[in-house]
């Protein structure tokens, strides 16, 4: 549904996007992952034809990213920037109806379609409300509202969970997950790794510029090799389990977790966890159960961007 080929954008100085080739499908959550000028927001703002390329192809669904297409591509995509422009003086009835009404939707449509898009965001009881007395978590829900309001394909929201609470990050990645389960497709960019890691379906890892990988978690650390969270549940003695595999070069961090578990750091790759477990077993550690933790976003994100040379500057 978003799909880009060999986009580029340079600003100088190194900064921009080099060769950005995301991948999109339909109906899912992508997650945009990348430190404070990694280039994240120029991607976004490229695919909703705010900003031209240099060179390369954009498209959301079947159609380019072209200034002749724009019009086309302005129904089909809705997007929130990182920090929701509003309209003090009005209500958020007035606010919504006002871009309603930019959409050329019916005045006679208009009043469901805002208690729709406002009952989606959970800020039904706002609708009278005015908009300089909001919260900045009512105002991103009444932007998050406002995005919605033609009822677009495609979403495209920056930081939407910017500057939130914890409750009210929660609630934001409840809406967000409500809206996959209507068909919509989410480009989402967030540097909060665990607000991704948790609704996401696909991430990208964006670094100076260049994707350096692409898919689930799972499918990225795999293709990394990164260092494996082992952990190990015995039935024999636990501290003769922590001498055996100290003796091995490729293990680090050993440490006794309770009276039957061991877990340490693994970094013969998931080749060698095999002949791992054999050791184990072949100096009398009765193993019970062998299993790797599952790499978490942030540990990824570290181990990827610190393999392509560290923070954006």
């Amino acid at each position: 549904m978003i799909r880009t080929e060999n986009l580029t954008r340079k600003f100088g100085g190194g900064r921009g996007i080099f060769d950005l080739n995301l991948e999109v499908e339909k109906g899912t959550i992508y997650g945009f992952v990348g430190h404070n000028g990694a280039g994240k927001t120029t991607a976004i703002k490229i695919l909703c034809g705010l900003l031209r390329p240099d060179s390369g192809r954009a498209f959301i669904g079947d159609v380019e990213v072209l200034p002749k297409n724009l019009a086309k591509i302005k129904r089909s995509i809705g997007y929130m920037p990182d920090i929701t422009g509003v309209y003090d003086q009005m209500s958020v009835w007035e606010f919504l109806d006002f871009y309603g009404a930019a959409f050329k939707i019916p005045p006679q449509d208009r009043r469901k379609r805002i208690e729709q898009v406002l009952e989606l965001t959970h800020a039904s009881e706002m609708i009278d409300y005015q908009v300089s007395s909001l919260s900045r978590g009512m105002r991103q829900k009444i932007g998050l509202a406002k995005t919605l309001i033609h009822d677009p394909d495609v979403l495209i929201l920056d930081e939407p969970a910017g500057g939130l609470d914890p409750n009210a990050r929660i609630e934001m990645r409840q809406t967000i997950a409500g809206l996959r389960s209507l068909g919509k497709t989410i480009l989402l960019s967030s540097h909060i790794l665990p607000e991704l890691a948790s609704i996401c379906d696909r991430v990208g890892i964006l670094n100076r510029g260049v994707l350096l990988a692409q898919g689930t978690v799972k499918e990225i650390s795999a293709q990394l090799q990164e260092n494996l969270q082992i952990l190990v549940t015995v039935d024999s003695d636990v501290n003769h389990a922590l001498a055996v595999v100290q003796k091995l070069g490729d293990v680090q961090n050993a440490v006794i977790a309770d009276s039957e578990h061991l877990s340490f750091s693994f970094t013969g790759g998931r080749k060698l966890a095999g002949e791992l477990l054999a050791f184990l077993q072949t100096n009398g550690v009765k193993v019970r159960w062998f299993t790797e933790n599952e790499a978490s976003l942030e540990n990824v994100f570290i181990d990827i961007t610190s393999r392509d040379g560290g923070k954006a500057e």
